[in-house]
């Protein structure tokens, strides 16, 4: 039974890495037919978004071709596998975090409301606090 996940596991990332790997190439040359949260920042960065899954799927497509055939997998695959989601995250969270730091040092505290939202926030019979039925 072992065997039989190991196999359908293969199987998977043969069909969906090839599959995730043409999705989104099709997206290098049309920008603007990305999802809208991978097409919202510049251009180069939609493109290193692209290549990131483009090496994402190459690398999992080869997985299941090694896995099935009970070859050694090369480095360049398990490079694949990491580099895609690695270039993913350094594109579009690097953005965000470099923001944040950046508007850190004008940032109040806490309110008193927030830290007061964490006591429970409902009624005995369920409802939100204030609401009227």
């Amino acid at each position: 039974m072992d065997r039989l996940w190991d196999v359908l596991g293969d199987v998977a990332q043969l069909i969906m890495g090839p599959v995730v790997a043409w999705t989104v190439w099709g997206w290098l040359s049309h920008p603007e037919r990305a999802p809208a949260w991978a097409a919202r920042g510049p251009l180069w960065a939609v493109r290193c978004w692209v290549a990131g899954f483009v090496l994402l799927g190459i690398g999992m497509g080869s997985s299941g071709v090694y896995g099935l055939t009970g070859l050694t997998e090369p480095w360049v695959v398990g490079f694949c596998r990491a580099a895609g989601p690695m270039l993913y995250l350094l594109v579009v969270w690097l953005p965000f975090v470099h923001g944040a730091m950046r508007r850190g040092d004008g940032r109040s505290p806490v309110s008193g409301a927030a830290e007061g939202a964490l006591e429970g926030g409902r009624d005995d019979d369920g409802s939100p606090r204030g609401h009227v039925a």
